[in-house]
């Protein structure tokens, strides 16, 4: 549940999104993306609204939430090819094969992801942001359920996208984590922004004061 929240993001920008467990970090991400629909106010993307019924003025948005939303008795490279074409990306099935080599899935490609864990499925999710052709990047909580190599492919990608002037909205629990990835710092608390706050070194004091007061 959000109410009245004002936010605008710039291109470019990486922004950590956190709070405290039902603060709307997830459904925030949801309405972006229009999963979910507002009941007021309006979302715009480049200049357009999202709230209409009108999917080509969602292009370019990409959201990667907790559950995959894919199709369980489906391997992980026809999912992957039934993702990329529901974005309007055309990807011919040597690009598919070879993001799914780069996530470290290449050997069970051609498994049911219904087998997968939790990691293996958020591999899948990154495969899905390289072949896709995406502006804003929407990704709850990218690195749970990874083990440590799976944390520093996450982390390579993000630095790569980051450095490519990719404009992305993270949901993360890790405060440390967020200072060599993000460029802001977003916080809800109780429905509403409780902090915005540019990422840098003179900001780090008070970043942590405001994540010690909301979070905790």
């Amino acid at each position: 549940m959000l109410d009245k929240l004002d936010l605008s993001v710039t291109e470019g920008e990486v922004v950590a999104l956190m709070g405290k467990n039902g603060a709307g970090k997830s459904t925030l991400l949801r309405l972006l993306a229009r999963i979910a629909t507002p009941t007021a106010g309006t979302i715009d993307f480049r200049g357009r609204s999202i709230t209409s019924d009108v999917a080509e003025s969602r292009r370019g948005i990409l959201y990667l939430g907790h559950a995959p939303g894919l199709y369980p008795a489906l391997t992980a490279l026809e999912n992957l090819d039934i993702l990329v074409r529901l974005h309007g990306t055309q990807a011919d099935s040597a690009t598919l094969h070879q993001a799914l080599e780069k996530v470290g899935l290449g050997s069970q490609l051609d498994d049911p992801i219904k087998i997968y864990s939790q990691g293996m499925l958020q591999r899948l999710k990154l495969a899905a942001a390289l072949c896709t052709a995406w502006d804003l990047l929407l990704f709850d909580e990218p690195l749970t359920g990874l083990d440590a190599a799976g944390r520093l492919l996450t982390e390579k990608y993000l630095r790569q996208w980051k450095s490519a002037g990719k404009t992305m909205l993270l949901v993360v629990h890790d405060f440390q984590w967020i200072w060599d990835i993000c460029t802001r710092l977003i916080i809800l608390s109780e429905a509403q922004v409780g902090a915005d706050i540019t990422l840098d070194s003179k900001t780090r004091r008070q970043a942590q004061t405001e994540f010690d007061r909301l979070v905790g």
